[in-house]
């Protein structure tokens, strides 16, 4: 029939649809059309948690990347441990001005919810990548995730990193209670 868009479904209409292909074609009309009475499950697993941003200019330099990455590592980082959870794998995403997406992953050995392992990681990512390019967008995730229990206290430096970082932690939810 040519049909090669939504639209192309839309002005055919449902009674044509439905003539050439049966319950499938009524069902196809609809949906063309938005309408779906279909029950929608908010609640399913979170399979990855990342944060980016979108630069007001372009940026090529190292360090103004570095910087948003580590904020960006943190809210990752807070949101991780907010669901109790913690990952194996981060993600570095990077647009470039001409709006072409680059994505390096890099996996852990250890699941974290640290902010100082997920910056580290994108770090090493990020020093791949500024070769002078300008990038529009920056953002980090985690995934391959699961409960946080255990997660960052594999050796000594983990842990002290995770006690430092736990301490942080509650002087910032300290600090956002207080007039």
């Amino acid at each position: 029939m040519g049909l090669l868009t939504i639209g192309d479904l839309q002005r055919t209409g449902e009674t044509e649809l439905t003539r050439r292909y049966g319950a499938e074609g009524a069902r196809l009309a609809r949906l063309a059309h938005g309408i779906d009475d279909r029950s929608v499950s908010p609640e399913r697993e979170t399979k990855s948690i990342s944060s980016a941003t979108t630069f007001d200019h372009d940026i090529a330099e190292f360090r103004p990347l570095e910087l948003r990455l580590w904020r960006l590592s943190e809210n990752v980082s807070t949101r991780l441990k907010e669901s109790e959870l913690a990952g194996k794998t981060v993600t570095l995403k990077l647009k470039t001005a001409d709006f072409r997406i680059r994505t390096r992953a890099h996996p852990l050995d250890h699941p974290t919810q640290l902010a100082a392992r997920v910056f580290a990681a994108g770090r090493d990512l990020l020093a791949r990548e500024t070769d002078g390019t300008k990038f529009r967008l920056i953002g980090i995730g985690v995934s391959a995730l699961g409960v946080a229990d255990g997660a960052d206290h594999g050796d000594l430096l983990d842990r002290r990193t995770a006690e430092a970082e736990e301490a942080m932690d509650r002087l910032r939810e300290k600090s956002a209670t207080m007039p």
